[in-house]
């Protein structure tokens, strides 16, 4: 899509909105969340560019929560099938049937950290028992860090104030170095409880027949 090319083409397209650009920017934040071609990372520095820190991180936090909560939901009524228009098939099988036990804490560390499909584990989360107000918990205290650094940044481009740039992107930094030193144990985690709830699925039939 040529207005996401660039921050300027994006920042002009929703100046055109008028007054209505806070709604358009909302809008946006929100369907970014369930159509995968819209990319956050760039909607969300635009909305530190157009509205501050503050501002654009309200707006982000409202349009990604909403739009988390909306695709959990339609996940839980209409279940694989839907989710399958949405998410590939190779993401769903390797983050689908994680322990119940596991599970909130494997989506709080995909949720807080960069570069994991982190709007597809909202449809995939769908699919599981966890109840809607664990999932929109888990969604607000994990995913709402990484919209404020994004906002941070935004705004340290457009408003041309180095030290906030350099602050987000140093924390920034950090949670992908902690990312990349440990991304083989998390997979290994994932993997690891995926595993169990698979064996003890396959003991159940027999366990009855005893």
């Amino acid at each position: 899509m040529e207005i996401f090319s660039t921050l300027d083409s994006l920042q002009n397209f929703l100046l055109q909105f008028g007054i209505w650009t806070p709604l358009a920017f909302f809008i946006l934040q929100l369907l970014q969340i369930i159509i995968a071609p819209i990319p956050g990372g760039t909607v969300g520095l635009i909305g530190g560019a157009l509205f501050g820190t503050v501002g654009g991180f309200l707006l982000s936090a409202s349009g990604t929560l909403i739009g988390s909560a909306i695709v959990f939901l339609l996940a839980k009524r209409f279940g694989r099938p839907f989710v399958l228009k949405f998410a590939s098939s190779k993401v769903v099988e390797k983050y689908d049937n994680i322990e119940d036990s596991k599970l909130n804490i494997v989506l709080f560390l995909i949720f807080l950290f960069p570069l994991f499909p982190d709007d597809m584990l909202c449809f995939i989360a769908g699919l599981s028992t966890m109840p809607f107000k664990t999932f929109l918990v888990i969604a607000t205290l994990a995913r709402c860090p990484s919209v404020f650094i994004n906002n941070m940044v935004g705004a340290g481009i457009m408003d041309d104030t180095p030290t906030q740039f350099i602050i987000a992107v140093s924390i920034y930094a950090v949670f992908a170095l902690i990312l990349f030193l440990n991304r083989k144990r998390l997979d290994t985690y994932i993997h690891q409880s995926k595993k169990r709830k698979d064996a003890n699925s396959n003991q159940e039939p027999h366990d009855k027949e005893l």
